[in-house]
């Protein structure tokens, strides 16, 4: 697979459909028949002040890979006023007016006849895929918090003694839960939700249900489950990378200041391509890696770990090392095929079940977990260049201006 074409929800939507021969993307219907990838998120259009403004962003997924990301064919569907980001259902307030909007595009419209299309053209747009960080993701789609439970499946996250902190530690009874949710479920557990008649009422239906009422949900052919996938941006490498670098080895003094310093001017002797972007030369800043972007762990994982760590780290670490630069490098291919995603999905499990060994199942994250999603996300959209949150974040810094 090179691109969104190849992967399974391209080639089959939507899936509800009893009649295969009436799929809605087709060669005959390239330019007509529009799938769009939609993004929610929050940035600072401030420096002087806390004030968190939101976007609905949206991208033609029927464009070309180099075309469909570029600034002049974002669509900016929505702008959420500040200062403060909207909590929960209150999303809907929001989402209404645009899924009205999307309800006539999935009907289609009619362009004007003009000298290129003489006798008129009809238009047909629908929401394919949503790609968010998590708590966007839980609120777009009417998902419970992922400190409670994943949206894909039916692991529920386990609590400490305290209560206080959630994490997805427990992998003995992986095949009880390690199966996709019902769609039809979600959307009917979210349709009772909007008859809770108190706002306690609501809480004890999205506790027991983990659904409340999404606006994507009047979309027909919305799968609220498949069509939310896992952000390898956020999940890889502002999350497991980061958790790993930061809480596992540093926290644990598995790395430590001295170290960090040898690490750095390590760092700064890797003579690097100008195209890779920018090199990740603060690692004994503050704690270690202060400031990082996704696009600096990135780099990091794949290029400067191994040389820089490796020496350091004992047997267990290099093990986690070695499988989750391994998985990185397999996801990040601009080409991908299925034993490729086999691999990578085997890579990250075993990660998840060092880490369970060396530090225990509490430092098992919502991103651990949400991990193991990844090849099945490929599998549906293609490689993490066609659906990955870079763009998107790319674009909050342009508005952010």
């Amino acid at each position: 697979m090179s691109d969104i074409y190849e992967g399974r929800v391209w080639k089959t939507f939507p899936s509800s459909l009893e009649d295969q021969n009436s799929r809605f993307f087709t060669p005959e219907t390239a330019d007509s028949n529009l799938g769009i990838m939609i993004n929610l998120d929050w940035f600072q259009p401030f420096e002087s002040a806390v004030y968190s403004t939101g976007a609905i962003y949206g991208v033609i997924c029927n464009l070309p890979r180099d075309l469909r990301f570029k600034k002049e064919n974002m669509l900016i569907l929505g702008i959420l006023p500040g200062p403060h980001e909207v909590k929960k259902h209150r999303i809907n307030h929001f989402l209404a007016p645009i899924v009205t909007e999307l309800l006539d595009l999935w009907d289609g419209y009619d362009l004007p006849i003009s000298s290129k299309f003489p006798n008129g053209k009809k238009i047909r747009v629908a929401v394919i895929c949503c790609s968010n960080d998590i708590p966007a993701a839980r609120k777009l789609c009417g998902h419970i918090s992922a400190i409670a439970a994943c949206h894909r499946c039916h692991k529920r996250a386990n609590s400490d003694d305290g209560g206080d902190k959630s994490n997805y530690g427990g992998f003995e009874d992986m095949e009880s839960w390690f199966r996709m949710r019902d769609p039809d479920e979600h959307r009917k557990n979210a349709l009772d939700w909007l008859h809770c008649r108190t706002e306690n009422e609501r809480k004890r239906h999205v506790s027991t249900t983990l659904a409340r009422w999404s606006e994507m949900l009047r979309l027909p052919y919305h799968d609220p489950i498949k069509h939310l996938i896992v952000d390898p941006m956020h999940c890889l490498f502002l999350g497991i990378a980061q958790w790993i670098v930061k809480r596992l080895w540093i926290d644990n003094s598995k790395i430590t200041s001295q170290q960090l310093e040898k690490m750095e001017k390590m760092a700064s002797q890797i003579k690097l391509p100008s195209d890779l972007g920018r090199i990740p030369n603060k690692i004994a800043t503050g704690e270690g890696f202060s400031g990082f972007t996704a696009d600096q762990w990135k780099s990091f994982i794949l290029i400067f770990a191994t040389p820089l760590t490796w020496n350091i780290l004992k047997d267990d670490d290099r093990q986690i090392l070695a499988d989750f630069v391994r998985a990185c490098f397999l996801l990040v291919s601009r080409i991908i095929d299925n034993d490729a995603l086999n691999e990578a999905h085997s890579r990250l499990l075993s990660v998840a079940l060092l880490i369970k060994k060396n530090y225990g199942p509490n430092m098992i994250t919502q991103n651990i977990h949400l991990s193991l999603y990844l090849a099945e996300c490929c599998r549906d959209y293609g490689p993490l260049y066609s659906f990955w949150c870079y763009s998107f974040e790319r674009m909050n810094g342009i508005l952010g201006k």
